[in-house]
């Protein structure tokens, strides 16, 4: 692992990136929109000149290969090699020809970095299948799209996660920390979700007997909407064990959270590292 090393999987506008450069990172970025890939070099000219960012324009994929990529006009934020994702709200759209990489390529040219953080709609699993349990970044990042991600970040060897609100950067929050006691009655009292999700559960061994608060941090530095924000120590609250961020998890997919039922305008980042509990 390279303790200077910061990938951004998934640049975007590339705030992520300026942060991670002003933090004193080197930092890869991958983003399959040359369109954006265009205004980053303009953007970080000085930081792509000395060395400190490198910038490579493809997509992430299971194999070599030139795929569509679908571009969202309308919000960039959802450009997806998943039509359906680059089409929402009647968005829109158009596709592109991009040359695709496995991630594993990328690791072993450029190695592990100490935070990953992806965010590519739709194929950010295709990172996560590439990781060696052997040999992963110490801080990972991955946009939330259900319990199999906890899974995987488990089962690669994580142990200690959080699930920050990319609206405004702070820890999800249950609306009502006492109206489920535990995570068996949060279920009893959604028997319907919990059969849609019992594939899922099959892999969970334990369930939370309570839930923790989370703790408040000041923001130094303006993300703008979109952004993943801060990482590692630095993110909002505290880490949760795996059964807490499951608790989290499905309590968001209930409706249970002080942001309601899931919306298409809310969405989260799952972190994750290792720790001795």
């Amino acid at each position: 692992m390279n303790n200077k090393l910061i990938y951004d999987v998934g640049l975007n506008n590339g705030d992520d990136t300026a942060y991670y450069l002003n933090k004193g990172f080197d930092v890869l970025a991958i983003e399959a929109d040359p369109t954006l890939v265009s205004s980053a070099h303009q953007r970080f000219k000085s930081a792509i000149s000395v060395g400190q960012l490198s910038i490579l324009n493809i997509g992430i994929g299971p194999k070599r290969e030139v795929a569509k990529f679908w571009i969202c006009e309308e919000f960039r934020e959802w450009n997806s090699f998943d039509k359906e994702i680059a089409s929402r709200n009647g968005f829109a759209h158009h596709s592109i020809d991009v040359e695709c990489l496995p991630f594993r390529e990328v690791l072993d040219e450029y190695g592990v970095p100490f935070f990953l953080k992806i965010d590519i709609e739709g194929h950010d699993h295709f990172c996560l299948e590439d990781l060696d349990p052997d040999d992963i970044p110490k801080y990972i990042s991955v946009e939330l799209s259900g319990i199999n991600d906890l899974i995987i970040l488990r089962d690669l060897g994580y142990n200690a996660f959080k699930i920050i609100t990319q609206n405004d950067h702070s820890q999800l929050q249950l609306h009502s920390p006492h109206k489920f006691p535990s995570l068996r009655a949060m279920l009893r009292n959604n028997l319907k979700i919990r059969r849609m999700l019992q594939p899922s559960w099959n892999c969970i061994k334990r369930f939370s007997d309570g839930f923790k608060p989370v703790s408040e941090t000041k923001e130094q530095w303006f993300f703008s909407f979109g952004s993943s924000g801060k990482f590692g120590e630095e993110s909002d609250g505290s880490w949760k064990t795996f059964e807490e961020a499951a608790f989290l998890c499905l309590a968001y997919q209930f409706g249970h959270t002080h942001y309601g039922s899931p919306s298409l305008k809310i969405w989260h980042d799952l972190h994750a590292t290792q720790i001795e509990w």
